[in-house]
């Protein structure tokens, strides 16, 4: 999880040069103090990471009705009661990368009540499919409705004033439930398209009774690896709602063929696992394996032929190769 971290920001750090300090991009705007800080069981085993709210310090992340702080909460149906909770705000738990979100106004309604995150970007190619994970609970027991709703204002380029226009948004289809009784605990993941190159995702209260401990949003990826000294490339997974394996191609490491002229193709799942494999390549001739690498034989050695487990062999009595990689 970490490596994959590390390369996802690296492909993003030119794309953050270019925006004002004023405005943070996930996944690129972490807090040190939270990252990686507090460990939760990936449902996939290999998720790309675009945002956790556990990588926030607590109060960085709400402003109300503007400011400047990562996230905002906005009270769109304009109710007002002069409550504390009637629209979203954090409840830092006393632990600075902790958080509970929690909005609770369901006796003045229409509520309409928005917790807006900070511009998502995407940096892959072919992402065309989000899980978000929340871990949620309920304030109090209610005759209200016990659910929330996540909404998306998709976009390839940061738009702070759409950003805080509720026209901009569509739903994604993600609703969240949990139960009236009191302080129960649930958490939940859910899938949702996405056909841009990055997002602004709001979660959206309804006039509920609802604290939220944590968020991610992620995707699945088959990881970089190699195999029978074959490399695959780190490969976007295929989406669920079409889980058509997405067939790779392959390269053999350095100085190395296939065997047989095979072609070197291998299935990315869509949970973000490498499907299995028969297909090698070996080392060329004038090379040897060492632990996976194709190393140029030295000079007074050589190598005749291509072979997985040939190694090089020293030169006969009277005889000597004056350079390296020698075929005879």
């Amino acid at each position: 999880m970490a490596v994959q971290r590390f390369y996802l920001l690296l492909g993003i750090f030119i794309f953050v040069l270019c925006i004002s300090n004023s405005t943070t991009v996930a996944p690129g705007d972490f807090d040190d103090e939270c990252f990686d800080a507090i460990t939760r069981i990936p449902v996939s085993p290999n998720e790309k990471v675009l945002l956790d709210t556990q990588d926030y310090q607590s109060q960085n992340v709400i402003t109300t009705n503007g400011g400047s702080n990562i996230w905002k909460s906005i009270d769109f149906d304009g109710i007002d009661m002069g409550g504390t909770y009637n629209q979203w705000v954090d409840l830092d738990q006393g632990i600075v990368c902790r958080h509970r979100f929690q909005a609770c106004d369901f006796e003045n309604q229409p509520q309409k009540n928005w917790l807006i995150t900070q511009y998502i970007n995407i940096s892959d190619n072919g992402v065309d499919e989000l899980t978000i994970y929340m871990s949620f609970s309920s304030v109090t027991q209610c005759a209200c409705q016990q659910s929330f709703s996540v909404w998306a204002y998709e976009t390839n380029v940061i738009d702070e004033t759409g950003r805080v226009n509720d026209t901009f948004y569509s739903d994604t289809g993600v609703r969240l439930f949990h139960t009236t009784e009191q302080g129960s605990q649930s958490t939940a993941s859910q899938r949702f398209t996405i056909s841009s190159r990055g997002m602004y995702l709001s979660v959206v209260d309804g006039g509920s009774c609802t604290v939220i401990s944590r968020i991610v949003v992620y995707y699945n990826v088959c990881p970089y690896q190699v195999v029978n000294m074959v490399v695959y490339p780190e490969t976007v997974a295929p989406p669920f709602t079409n889980p058509q394996d997405r067939v790779v191609t392959g390269t053999c490491v350095n100085n190395s063929s296939p065997i047989s002229g095979d072609l070197n193709q291998l299935e990315c799942e869509v949970s973000g696992v490498w499907g299995d494999t028969q297909v090698m390549c070996s080392c060329n001739a004038g090379y040897e394996n060492i632990s996976g690498i194709c190393e140029a034989c030295m000079e007074g050695e050589y190598k005749a032929l291509q072979g997985v487990d040939d190694k090089c062999i020293v030169c006969p009595e009277n005889s000597n190769s004056t350079s390296v990689g020698a075929l005879s």
